[in-house]
């Protein structure tokens, strides 16, 4: 016979019935929740009256994906702009420094861009998840 394990302080036990549809609905909690156990499950549900809710939506991976990529590029054109900053600054002479301040309105074109792209992202997620 398998010995149960009691967990640390908790010495009584409660016995109820509930339908297999009930039973289901619990289960299927569990496995989303950072639970354990069902009797955590249970007991949080009980005295705390919330449980908290993994969930993976797989609709959202390739927007995930278009949002990490913006944010590297982002990334990426925020070096470019603090280096080409940096030569800015050390150019002693005026037509060195004007090729420096075009290169940096490319890269603010450029960061322009990615925010209208993050912009049009925003804005099919509102559409999805925020109400009228």
């Amino acid at each position: 016979m398998e010995q149960v394990k009691i967990e640390e302080g908790l010495l009584k036990r409660i016995t109820f019935r509930m339908s297999n549809e009930e039973w289901e609905k619990l289960e299927k909690m569990l496995k989303r929740s950072r639970h354990r156990s069902m009797s955590e499950l249970i007991r949080a549900m009980l005295f705390k009256g919330k449980v908290i809710v993994v969930s993976h939506d797989d609709s959202l991976d390739l927007t995930m994906e278009q949002l990490s990529a913006i944010r590297t590029e982002l990334h990426r054109i925020g070096v470019n702009v603090n280096q080409l900053t940096a030569k800015f600054h050390s150019e002693p002479m005026a037509e060195g420094r004007l090729l420096q301040v075009k290169e940096i309105q490319d890269e603010f074109k450029e960061m322009g861009k990615k925010v209208e792209e993050l912009m049009r992202i925003i804005k099919k997620l509102s559409y999805r998840w925020l109400p009228e």
